[in-house]
């Protein structure tokens, strides 16, 4: 009996499985790069964790006394030690030769893309004047001042109502005065205010541009933090979180 002959798979169907299967190559291409960048990305994350787990260990426990004589001999741009129970925070504080420098380097100068946390370079005393802005990232992995985007909720702030901070001349609470969501462009972002007026001028505005304020009172006669990282509710938004400084006894 003759055999049927068998057809042969058109034109058409081998153009197709031709690209299925260079679709699929790319797709596990594509797959293995994405599993690569977040492997190298989660291991950037470890590596920059580590370094500041050790910078802590050498500064001593935040709740006590920090050791600011060893801190120095690892970066002496180091100003200041901030510390927020409960949360990620407890940091070293830096001031840098610019706003640039310490986005991408971490406290013991090496690169890291965490960076540091630093005061505004143009600030003439830092911790010491009416104002002093402290810039740090919203990392992705909760690290540096991801943590402070939980104050958009009055009640997360009246249960964590302030953070602390160390400097050379002493310790300070800082009370949660008024958190801001504004953009990175905004007039809050003033520093060396000396005239009277002026200061006034600008408690006036922190209250007319903040989401809330707490019942934190603040004069002309106190000291400031503002604390600033980035947020995303639109294009180069910024949580701002107003601080007043008040010596511990």
């Amino acid at each position: 009996m003759d055999e049927t002959p068998k057809k042969k798979p058109s034109k058409n169907k081998k153009i197709r499985r031709t690209a299925s299967n260079v679709i699929m190559i790319c797709l596990a291409g594509i797959m293995l790069v994405s599993g690569w960048r977040v492997f190298t990305i989660m291991k950037n994350y470890q590596a920059d964790r580590s370094v500041y787990n050790k910078i802590s260990e050498q500064a001593g426990d935040a709740e006590d006394a920090i050791d600011f004589d060893a801190l120095k001999k690892i970066n002496p741009d180091v100003i200041g030690w901030l510390f927020y129970k409960d949360t990620i925070i407890d940091y070293p504080v830096v001031k840098g030769e610019n706003n640039e420098m310490y986005l991408s380097m971490l406290f013991d100068r090496t690169w890291g893309g965490c960076g540091t946390l630093f005061a505004d370079c143009v600030t003439k005393a830092p911790f010491r004047q009416f104002n002093t802005i402290v810039y740090g990232h919203h990392m992705k992995d909760g690290t540096m001042f991801a943590c402070l985007k939980e104050l958009r909720d009055p009640e997360y702030c009246e249960k964590n109502p302030k953070l602390e901070l160390s400097t050379p001349e002493g310790k300070f609470d800082l009370e949660i005065w008024a958190f801001l969501n504004e953009p990175s462009d905004s007039n809050i972002y003033m520093t060396n205010i000396e005239d009277e007026e002026e200061k006034q001028k600008y408690l006036d505005l922190v209250e007319k541009l903040a989401d809330y304020t707490t019942d934190v009172k603040v004069t002309t006669e106190d000291r400031l933090v503002m604390l600033s990282t980035c947020a995303y509710e639109f294009e180069n938004a910024r949580y701002i979180i107003a601080c007043k400084m008040v010596p511990q006894d």
